[in-house]
């Protein structure tokens, strides 16, 4: 089990990472959906949020494929974001979505050290 005690930091910031970049998704989904008065806009959002949390909730169980899975996740929802990026919108979804994107590749990028892989497969490498 993930807790701050036993766990590295880049292992503790990739989860912190997925979590609350699942949940500001989320967020934008259900402001966009006031603005425009369109259900629509918090279906995709929850869709991410679901399998960005059950990441996070691999990495918090401590499973050995979780890092993979959890850099793959977070790696595509950083694209997803990235694509969000470079399309039309309003400039604060543009911006929100730059800042989360680059955040899961930090956490993916975190998840790929030394430290979060002998965490992860156990032992020393």
């Amino acid at each position: 089990m993930l807790n701050p005690r036993n766990a590295p930091t880049e292992a503790f910031l990739a989860t912190l990472v997925g979590a609350a970049g699942g949940l500001a998704f989320v967020l934008m989904g259900l402001v966009q959906w006031q603005v425009e008065d369109d259900p629509t806009w918090i279906r995709f959002p929850v869709i991410v949020a679901v399998l960005e949390l059950l990441a996070v909730g691999g990495l918090v169980a401590g499973l050995r494929p979780a890092r993979l899975t959890a850099a793959f996740v977070f790696g595509l929802v950083a694209l997803i974001h990235l694509l969000a990026v470079l399309n039309q919108g309003p400039v604060w979804i543009r911006v929100l979505s730059g800042v989360l994107s680059a955040a899961h590749v930090f956490a993916v990028v975190m998840l790929n050290t030394k430290p979060a892989r002998i965490h992860f497969l156990g032992g020393q490498r």
